[in-house]
């Protein structure tokens, strides 16, 4: 395979140097009054082995509980802002999951279909869309790996890849309890308690609740929505009692039962405020095992088996004419049951090499019900429905290979490569009353791929702390079936989505450790990319379309940085610039009308997030902290159509949280999120029936949070 690497590079991925040696200009003053302060190492696991994050190759975030409980994230869309170049769309449910990073991104809205990145906790894929919005409650850390992952990651990583790592039940006993109250009646509790039940047995159990009412107002029903009704639970265990063997067992369990909109008629003018009749809700239910044992050698080589069995389920009533008429609804549901399992070993980290090879298995049941129902009022077809029962199932087997030689005293070579195959099938049925879609009766199809996914990279140790690299990876996202509403079966059929992933980036330490400074420029292209959308139709509605629309290029650099200013004062900036746009759209808006240029949706050309930490002792064992941040992001469309009724304006918001440690154990803090109380629109699509329909980002909430820990 021959690389050739001659335009479409951001100016800045040439400025790189520069910018490294900017960095050294003028800080001599600021080293020199500043303490012996070192940022905390910060540990990884994206290769399949511990290390610190400023020694990998890969563009990567990691996020600690520590920074996580300063923004106030519950579940992870609450870290959207504090993400450089992450978009989790339209945000209307967590059932939906839909996650863009550098500008490309999608969600598996029906099960014929998969989402461009992939959600793993504790190394376990969580699912389907709807199981990506996880619980963060007992988060030890967050990565958030940028770009196609298809060497370490596998299939439908092609955007990037997120592990949720959690904490591990350990031999001290302890417990915690947090409470929370605020705004729209919140009301939030949780507990958790560690207790070593023998010397190498140690167990952990947490059970929380989240009830509040909804920011948005249904003067027809006179009731609210989007709120939050959660309950969550997680009982884990951890053995030691067999030499150099760790095993851990896991369950998980999350519940969201709540009244929700997946938007408001934008002619209605007012913010928060909805006519609906219909009874909308959404309904959530995830379930999972995880099993992982861990062996190494004497002379230092580590096996590992993560076998995970996980249930998902969710159902939601929505509105559709958005308004008080009885003229339509839908019912959107999907179960998923799927198991995986992985064997992987890896080297010890010797002078010249070390590696990781492994083999991965998956198997998917998926099925739905889902319908669309008319009303009274509805013409021509009133008191009709259309439903789509269907059933999905996908069964693939990975073999990996990921290593790194060090070949010289500088230079290092990082390669991998995966070869995949996939087996998936559909059994899809269409039945219609409304005389709008098609009658299919148990259309079946089967599939299956086989996908060879390299990367390949060079890495050079300018200095002790400042790492350079570039890599070249190829990712992947299997085709499938548009199993939805469909009017013709012409395009029912999709073809696999490629991409082509060219990086060049830094990771760099200054100052003694007080001034980590990471650079990524990165050219992404996408061939056969696979594109969801609502296309006009010559009767002034729409038709559901899934085609491959042919090629997109995502191309930007992104900025980590974290600096102790002094030794109180500490702060973080992640920043983003990103083009992502179709290069090849032909017909995209049907009727003849090409996207050639456009951009692609929920990929704004700039987003930024500055947070400032400030602690200090009081008194004799109090501590006084505070945090404030601010995120930007820039404007973007939420319709590949990009006309200006999908335009939305760059919008930022603040957040804040103060609080007090007493003697270590009581935790009393104040916060507020959306600070200024910003009306800030984030999607606007058009509907099935032609209704002009957005959402707005949640406003100002606040609240008190108490936290006790014994140990």
């Amino acid at each position: 395979m021959g690389i050739i690497i001659k335009r479409n590079f951001p100016p800045g991925i040439f400025c790189f140097a520069g910018l490294l040696l900017g960095s050294f200009h003028s800080a001599s003053l600021w080293a020199q009054n500043t303490k012996a302060l070192v940022i905390e190492e910060v540990v990884v696991t994206a290769q399949m082995r511990e290390e610190s994050i400023q020694s990998i190759p890969i563009a990567i975030g990691a996020y600690d509980k520590k920074f996580i409980d300063q923004v106030g994230a519950s579940s992870l869309t609450e870290m959207e802002t504090a993400i450089p170049n992450i978009n989790f769309g339209a945000g209307d449910r967590s059932s939906r999951g839909e996650i863009a990073i550098r500008g490309v991104g999608d969600y598996s809205r029906n099960i014929g279909t998969n989402a461009r990145v992939a959600v793993y906790m504790d190394g376990v894929l969580t699912g389907r869309s709807s199981s990506f919005d996880q619980s963060l409650l007992d988060v030890a850390h967050v990565e958030v790996l940028r770009g196609p992952q298809g060497t370490l990651s596998g299939t439908n990583a092609i955007a990037g890849a997120i592990n949720i790592i959690t904490q591990k039940p350990d031999d001290t006993l302890s417990a915690e309890l947090r409470s929370n109250v605020g705004n729209y009646e919140l009301n939030s509790l949780s507990g958790k308690i560690n207790v070593p039940i023998t010397p190498d047995l140690f167990a952990s159990l947490l059970v929380g609740s989240t009830r509040q009412d909804g920011y948005i107002d249904n003067v027809t029903l006179n009731r609210d929505l989007k709120g939050a009704d959660r309950d969550v639970a997680k009982l884990k265990f951890r053995y030691v009692g067999i030499e150099n063997l760790v095993l851990d067992i896991g369950f998980d369990y999350l519940k969201d039962d709540a009244k929700a909109t997946n938007a408001e008629a934008l002619s209605n003018g007012v913010p928060y405020e909805v006519a609906h009749n219909a009874d909308e809700y959404e309904r959530r239910e995830l379930k999972g095992t995880t099993i992982e044992a861990t062996y190494e050698t004497a002379d230092g080589f580590q096996w590992t088996s993560i076998t995970g069995i996980r249930a998902s389920e969710h159902d939601e009533l929505s509105e559709e004419d958005y308004s008080p008429l009885d003229v339509a609804i839908s019912l959107f549901d999907e179960k998923n049951d799927q198991l995986s399992q992985e064997f992987r070993l890896a080297s010890p980290k010797g002078e010249n090499s070390d590696y990781v090879i492994g083999l991965y298995l998956l198997d998917q049941d998926i099925s739905t019900q889902r319908s669309a129902v008319t009303g009274s009022m509805f013409r021509p077809a009133p008191n009709s429905s259309v439903q789509t029962p269907a059933s999905a199932e996908a069964q693939s087997a990975s073999l990996y290979l990921h290593g790194n030689y060090y070949f010289a005293s500088q230079w290092s070579l990082t390669g991998g490569i995966r070869f995949v195959h996939e087996v998936r099938n559909i059994d899809y049925s269409s039945v219609d009353t409304t005389g709008s879609f098609i009658d299919v009766d148990h259309l079946r199809d089967k599939k299956s791929y086989n996908e060879p996914l390299p990367k390949v990279g060079i890495n050079f140790q300018l200095a002790p702390d400042v790492l350079l690299y570039t890599s070249v990876a190829r990712g992947y996202k299997s085709g499938g079936w548009n199993a939805d509403f469909i009017t013709t079966l012409e395009h029912f059929q999709f073809d696999p989505e490629y991409a082509m992933n060219y990086e060049l980036g830094a990771k760099s330490s200054f100052f003694d450790k007080r001034l980590t400074f990471n650079l990524a420029g990165f050219v992404t292209k996408y061939d056969d990319f696979q594109v969801f959308q609502f296309v006009p139709t010559q009767e002034s509605g729409t038709v559901l379309s899934l085609t491959n629309a042919g090629k997109v290029t995502s191309q930007g650099i992104e900025v980590d940085t974290k600096a102790l200013l002094t030794e109180n004062l500490s702060m973080t900036f992640n920043a983003a610039y990103t083009q992502a746009r179709f290069d090849d759209f032909k017909d995209g808006g049907g009727l003849g009308v090409d996207y050639d240029d456009n951009y692609l949706p929920y990929a704004p050309k700039k987003a930024y997030f500055i947070a400032l930490d400030y602690s200090r002792p009081i008194f004799s064992q109090w501590e006084f902290y505070g945090h404030i941040d601010y995120g930007y992001t820039g404007d973007y469309f939420s319709n590949p159509n990009n006309l200006p009724r999908n335009a939305i304006s760059s919008h930022y918001v603040a957040n804040a949280r103060f609080g007090v440690n007493l003697d270590a154990q009581w935790d009393i803090s104040l916060w507020v999120k959306n600070l200024t109380d910003e009306t800030n629109l984030r999607q606007s699509s058009v509907s099935f029936l032609g209704v002009a329909r957005g959402l707005y980002n949640p406003p100002r909430t606040y609240g008190l949070e108490v936290k006790y820990r014994f140990e």
